[in-house]
């Protein structure tokens, strides 16, 4: 609040109507003053009285240091946002440093900027950031308003929330470093970890919640960008090939470099090496898949350059 408060004043020093974008910031300057932590902050108006603001004279005060893509900044950078635009000689100035992480976001916005002709000036010039986050004297500080029996510090790196429960201690508090999956019994004089749960990310895939390690949304990922065989091989009652291989492509090219139909080169070599396919091979589904797997990506590298998933279908019949 400090840091935003700083820099309202700052744009009303320089001449400039405030404005304030972003229905977080909103929230925030209201619990601010309702909490009456912020005193004094400078007048600020509306989005669409901001529109009629000379550009010269406006400063908008925005959401989304971190390239948030629902934020205002964000949508500024793709077009209008609540009648306000950004346009060629504005100036974008990022009071923040990008958190590691976040640099896709951010960066996506900075090149949008630039091509509307808007000049960005972000943490590369290390000039104006100030931290937003509580130092060791204002932990200090909350630890003596509180006085809590425990501390469990949240939010850092690891070193972080070690240095802050080793300050806790320090000052006789009963402080553990609790990471994720730990679930803590503080009915005690001391926090204690009571068990430990599985942790990890969900999606949501229809109605239903699939891990992030899975290999669901994998598979999908990877057919997404290497394209997809299907295979079908039958096999008599005698162990030998009923007719030729069919193949099935999808997300792939119909046709590769010679020319011809890539499911036709595909069925072409899976021909030949039916015709001449070790018994042992022939009889055992998981030779069989690990052969017929290898010369599909064979033909699809040479032909397309790519290396698509593939499913073998081998269907046996069997004897009366």
């Amino acid at each position: 609040m400090a840091r935003l408060k700083t820099l309202a004043e700052a744009g009303r020093a320089a001449g400039r109507t405030v404005c304030l974008l972003g229905r977080a910031m909103k929230k925030m300057v209201t619990a601010a003053n309702e909490a009456g932590v912020l005193v004094g902050f400078p007048p600020t108006v509306a989005p669409e009285m901001a529109a009629d603001v000379p550009r010269k004279n406006l400063m908008l005060i925005v959401t989304g240091s971190q390239g948030e893509r629902r934020a205002a900044s964000a949508q500024l950078s793709r077009g209008k946002y609540l009648g306000l635009q950004m346009k060629e000689g504005d100036m974008f100035l990022f009071s923040s440093k990008t958190i590691p992480g976040n640099e896709r976001g951010v960066l996506k916005i900075v090149n949008a900027y630039s091509e509307m002709g808007v000049d960005v000036v972000d943490d590369s010039t290390g000039r104006y950031h100030v931290s937003g986050h509580a130092n060791r004297p204002d932990l200090e500080r909350v630890h003596d308003i509180m006085r809590p029996k425990m501390l469990l510090p949240m939010h850092g790196e690891h070193r972080h929330l070690r240095a802050h429960a080793m300050l806790a201690e320090a000052k006789g508090i009963a402080s553990e470093v609790v990471t994720n999956g730990m679930m803590m019994d503080l009915t005690g004089d001391m926090p204690e970890v009571a068990e430990y749960i599985e942790t990890g990310r969900l999606y949501l895939d229809g109605n239903v919640l699939v891990g992030a390690m899975d290999g669901v949304i994998r598979d999908r990922i990877r057919m997404a960008l290497n394209g997809h065989v299907l295979i079908t091989i039958i096999v008599d009652e005698n162990d030998e090939p009923l007719g030729d291989a069919w193949a099935e492509i999808m997300g792939l090219s119909p046709k590769g470099k010679s020319g011809k139909a890539l499911s036709d080169l595909i069925e072409e070599d899976l021909a030949e090496f039916l015709a001449k396919v070790d018994d042992r091979v022939l009889k055992n589904d998981d030779k069989m898949d690990e052969a017929v797997r290898r010369i599909v990506r064979q033909v699809c590298m040479e032909e397309i350059g790519k290396k698509p998933e593939v499913t073998v279908v081998v269907s046996r019949l069997l004897a009366d």
